[in-house]
Order: structure tokens, then sequence, then C-alpha cells
């Protein structure tokens, strides 16, 4: 959450003698609807961004925070107090209702997209405010690092050590630019004194998820310590297609031409391939959403958060820009004020994720071939099965998709398989007999889900 908690949202107006007015409506009732939901670990994006108080002009579109001016630093400080404390319900000052502590604060939304207009040394003196004074405010708040969002680098290259190779295959301007961001990563996390988490952004294809979490987990180690990493902001739709023109990997420039033609189809509901068009990015919407998650999981992160959840219309006018951001969303909108409709099919694969790996001890990538991606998780003492396969490449509606034929080497037993649903109705589980020569069987892109049938 970080719309409604930037500091000129609460407080608009500079303190009269010292004396400060928040306004706590708006915050209060997102708060608050969201653990009657029965969301119960909520992180907060903390904006210093402030139209009387910062040190440049906030701009008109899109804001951007920067660092206070020194003779509000202290208003700054009492502005973080004061939100910790509303949230906080061992606090006699928290808002009435409140159900759930709400202890994770990350200092700003992201990094290097203009959420931050200042500098990395600005940002780190930020940091050396704000980091004591919300753990003064409450010794139990967990102080979030911002989050790092890198498109471009990461996909398909789970081992960092294929990033020096990735750079030098792009183009000159994009590696300066991938490059400086690398290093503000190592130099931002080179401050394990002045944040207890660390968040990525997974905007971009689900396999950037486990050389991200390793890059992070190196540099950490570089430095003599690990942190809990979470994965947030995920957009759920799996992968953009395309932003600002530029077709996001795996996909290539040699596929261009098709993208285009895939998002003008799903942006004009008039249009001859819109319905395949669909079709096609629900089902990608529902296989990205679970690969993400269980990436997340087998790279022992302590969370993942998805965001991005609804359709965001405006930008179905520039999709080559925007990508696929316009039809994002986990429940299809209707009707004006937009009303919640029908569940797609990655709100029900999300359900399937919950239901099947919601209380997970422990997970464990199994060795079966190349490109079989196989987990074994335990869950509540027994073992849950996750596996899909990956060519490395990505394809649009239309193209043949690539399955292998394998051998499971599973123990001998009756199985329920229930697969990844990619329609807007899941299909039931089925059950499945494997012997104890292991189970011939075809995979694909579509994540199956095996456990033991216990007698």
């Amino acid at each position: 959450m970080g719309k409604v908690f930037a500091w000129d949202d609460i407080e608009p107006e500079p303190p009269v003698g010292g004396r400060h007015r928040y306004r706590w409506e708006y915050p209060d009732r997102l708060i608050l609807e969201y653990q009657q939901a029965g969301f119960r670990h909520i992180q907060v994006y903390v904006k210093s961004l402030n139209r009387w108080a910062s040190i440049r002009p906030v701009k008109a579109v899109g804001g951007g925070s920067s660092l206070p001016k020194p003779e509000y630093m202290e208003d700054y400080k009492a502005y973080l107090r004061a939100l910790v404390h509303r949230y906080d319900p061992n606090h006699p000052d928290h808002v009435p209702g409140l159900r759930y502590p709400v202890e994770y604060w990350e200092i700003e939304a992201e990094w290097g997209t203009g959420f931050w207009q200042g500098t990395l040394e600005e940002y780190v003196q930020l940091l050396r405010v704000a980091y004591p004074t919300i753990k003064q405010a409450n010794p139990r708040a967990q102080v979030i690092l911002i989050g790092f969002f890198l498109a471009g680098v990461f996909e398909g290259r789970p081992d960092p050590a294929e990033i020096p190779s990735a750079l030098r295959a792009m183009p000159a301007q994009r590696r300066r630019i991938s490059e400086q961001y690398l290093e503000d990563m190592r130099q931002l996390l080179a401050h394990p004194d002045l944040f207890d988490v660390v968040e990525f952004h997974s905007l971009s294809d689900w396999s950037e998820i486990s050389g991200m979490a390793r890059f992070i987990q190196g540099v950490m180690r570089q430095h003599g310590y690990l942190k809990p990493i979470w994965v947030g902001d995920v957009n759920y739709t799996a992968h953009p297609l395309m932003f600002w023109g530029i077709p996001v990997p795996p996909y290539t420039e040699q596929q261009k031409p098709a993208i285009l033609a895939t998002l003008r189809a799903l942006a004009n509901p008039q249009h001859a391939q819109h319905a395949e068009a669909k079709r096609w990015l629900r089902c990608e919407q529902s296989r990205g959403l679970v690969k993400k998650a269980v990436l997340a999981m087998a790279e022992g992160l302590a969370g993942i958060n998805l965001g991005n959840l609804k359709d965001e219309g405006l930008f179905g006018v520039l999709p080559q820009i925007t990508g696929t951001v316009a039809f994002q969303g986990l429940i299809e909108t209707k009707g004006s004020p937009p009303q919640p409709g029908r569940p797609r099919p990655a709100y029900h694969a999300l359900a399937l994720v919950v239901q099947k790996l919601g209380r997970y001890a422990r997970v464990e990538r199994l060795d079966i071939g190349a490109g079989i991606f196989a987990y074994r998780f335990t869950v509540d003492r027994r073992p849950v099965y996750v596996i899909w396969y990956d060519d490395g490449r990505r394809y649009l509606p239309g193209d043949p998709e690539a399955v292998v034929h394998i051998r499971l080497p599973l123990p001998a037993g009756q199985y329920q398989l229930s697969e990844t649903p990619t329609d807007d109705v899941p299909r039931p589980a089925r059950s499945v007999t494997i012997p104890p020569s292991g189970w011939d069987t075809q995979v694909g892109p579509t994540p199956i889900f095996l456990e033991p049938v216990m007698q």
C-alpha cells in the first residue's frame, strides 16, 4: 500500500505553532477494510513526498519523493511516529477498530523509476532518519529497503554468474542503465544497519525470480549478513510483453510484430482475434502466477505480494507502451463506477496455490532433466509435487507450445493430479496411478500439482 501514505496525503499543510493536523480518514478506511477482509501482514510504502517540505518541487505528473528540507526534518520524524503509533494496537493513540498491528514499513516505493527523485546518498540519509525513528516508535516494526525493479537482466538466468554475458548482449544504452542499476543495488545493500527486510518487484517474466533473489542474497553474503527478502508488486499477468516499445525477455525483437498484433487484439473488443488473444492472456496469467509463487518459495523468500490486481483500462489506449497493464485484473470489472465481476483463471490458480502449498514446511527442487521444473514440497508432513516444462522461449496466440515426454521417478501409488486452472471453470482433480518404474507422461508450460492419496 502506498498511494495514500505519502507524507502530504496525511499532512497536506505544515504544522502551526508546532501542532500537526493529520488526515487519517482514507488510510484508516483502507487499513481497516483490508483487515476486516482477513489481511494480517500489511506492508506500507511510506513516502516523504511533500509539497511544502521537500527539497525538490514535486513533479506535476507522477509525483516523486525527495529528502525533506532541514527545517522540516523533525516534522518528518513526527509524521513517521504518528503513522506507526496509529496502527499499533499496543499504543494508546491507535485507530479504533484495528484488528492486527501494521509493522512493515517500506521507505519509499521503487528504486530508479521516478518514485524517488533524490540521489542514492540522499536516500541513505533519509534511511538514517527513518530507521531509528520507526524502531523507537515500535521496536517490533520492520523497516523495508526501497523496492528494486530491473527487467531485462535476470529473465531465464537463475545463476548471477550469467549477468556479465547478459549485459554484453544488450544495446549500449540499456547496458549502461542496467550496469548502473546493479551498482546502485550493491551500494544500497551495503547498509544492513538501516533496514530489516529487502524487497524486489517482479513485473516481468516469471523466470526473473530466481536470478534476482540469488543476486540479492549474494550481495548480502558479501557484506556478511542475510536478511529476509520479499518479492512484491508482482504483476500477476506474469509478463507485460512490451514496455515502451521494447519486447520484455524472453520475448525477442523478432517477435515484436506478433506482440503488437496481440496487444492490439486485446485492446479492441471488436477485433477478430480479440477472444483468442484474451483466452491466451488469461492462460498465461494463471501459469505465471503459479510459477512466480513456487519460485519465490523455492528460493527461500520470506513472502510474495501480488500487486496490480485490477484492469487499468486507460492504458489500453497505447498498449505498445504499457503492455498488458490494461487487461491485468485478477477479477473482471463491470459498469461505472467499476464493480467486481467474475473471477478469472488466475484467481482460481491463486486459490489452488494457497490450498496446496499454503502450509508448506520445506521445498526442494528435483533434478529430472533439462527444462523440467519439478519441486517437492512438504505440506503437513506429506509431499506435494509441482511440475512444469520450460524450453526458454515464450509463445504467442496460435503458436504451438513445447511439451516434453518424461518419466517421473515418484514413489508408486495413487495420486491426485490438479492442473493449474487456465479457463474460467477449473477442471476437477483426477486420479493417476504411478507404477514402481515411475510415471511416463508429458509435461508442458502449465504447472501440475501431484499429491499421494493417503490410504
